[in-house]
């Protein structure tokens, strides 16, 4: 409905234009050549054929303009779209015009060929020709102008859902790491703790003091830095092995010149927990992740073993919600976040381990 309002909108408002352009080009040639308007309404067969003319060339120009748009737009280079359709437009307009010119001359001066009469009207013809090469610039620039206004109008648009959706996603992480949930399984944690070993608990206090500080600093960045996301990674680690001890083993192997490139905040936390999470291991089958570079990404790996109730959907490996409470956030979200930033997708490989590669992002945007 609101389409069909504005194409109404737009093709009145073409009409009233090109009445109006019609009407001022007649008005100047006439007065021009007889140097007043006193026979302008012994004239309205000849200025209703200038106002139809302008009604058909603005339509045509118009249908151009579209045609153009897909298939040599603006952005394709400013300069040979400006030069193709202002050779397009002479040319359609040309056909029209000495269409339009036959039937005047038939209404008109039925005893003239059309030569004579161009032979003898001479100057109006040069004038015309002026004026309708400047109209046909001035259109194309107005045309131009509306195509980069309308063209930054949906960019700013893009972005700001762009904006969103990267707030979105922030949000979702933030929400799972200050879950309630969570939350109580750490200070149960160090409940038990407190009644074993002061300096361990100390350490564990500190440590979750730090991831906490972590999350709430990285949540609203788009991007960290390698090593600031390993220095997050070792504190919870710590924090894991309190409660798996020798079930849980983390390697971390990792180049220097890679710890200066760019990730999005806890994307490897996200990782680890998930593996976590989702497998069963115990001291006897021990869960072994491994977090390893090269010179084009990151890979984060686990010897996978699923608990009993587990489902792979959409190549997520998501638990039916009898038993856990889950957030939903995991690859889908990592996926969606790289987006912005790389062209590069993801590689998720299922063999003897689970291995996420994560794209290397050099710089920060």
């Amino acid at each position: 409905m609101s389409g069909s309002i504005y194409s109404s909108k737009k093709l009145l408002i073409q009409a009233l234009v090109s009445t109006l352009y019609g009407v001022l080009i007649y008005s100047y040639l006439i007065f021009s050549e007889r140097g007043d308007l006193s026979s302008f309404g012994n004239d309205m067969d000849t200025l209703s054929l200038f106002i139809i003319t302008s009604w058909i060339i603005f339509g045509v120009f118009s249908l151009v303009t579209t045609g153009l748009n897909l298939y040599k737009s603006w952005n394709n280079g400013t300069s040979s779209r400006f030069f193709i359709q202002f050779v397009a437009n002479t040319l359609v307009a040309l056909v029209i015009l000495l269409l339009s010119l036959y039937i005047f001359i038939l209404l008109k001066h039925p005893d003239k060929s059309l030569g004579i009469f161009l032979s003898e009207s001479g100057d109006v013809t040069l004038k015309f020709i002026i004026l309708f090469v400047i109209s046909n610039v001035v259109y194309i620039l107005i045309n131009l102008y509306q195509y980069s206004y309308t063209s930054f109008i949906q960019a700013n648009i893009e972005s700001e859902k762009m904006i969103r959706e990267r707030l979105k996603l922030q949000y979702e992480i933030l929400k799972s790491q200050l879950s309630p949930h969570y939350l109580f399984n750490t200070l149960n944690t160090i409940a038990s703790l407190l009644h074993r070993d002061i300096a361990t608990t100390e350490s564990f206090v500190r440590r979750f003091a730090h991831t906490f500080n972590y999350i709430l600093k990285s949540h609203q960045k788009d991007l960290v830095l390698v090593k600031d996301e390993l220095d997050f990674i070792d504190a919870y680690y710590f924090l894991l092995q309190i409660r798996f001890e020798n079930a849980l083993d983390l390697s971390v192997q990792i180049d220097d010149s890679v710890k200066q490139t760019f990730i999005p905040p806890m994307t490897l936390q996200l990782l680890v927990e998930n593996a976590v999470k989702h497998n069963h291991f115990d001291e006897d089958k021990p869960l072994n992740i491994k977090i390893e570079s090269d010179k084009n990404s990151l890979r984060v790996s686990n010897n996978f073993e699923r608990k009993p109730g587990f489902i792979e959907v959409d190549n997520q490996i998501v638990k039916k919600p009898n038993h856990h409470v889950s957030h939903k956030v995991g690859l889908e979200n990592i996926k969606k976040r790289y987006s912005y930033f790389t062209r590069h997708e993801l590689i998720i490989d299922r063999d003897n381990y689970f291995t996420v590669q994560l794209p290397l992002i050099m710089n920060h945007l």
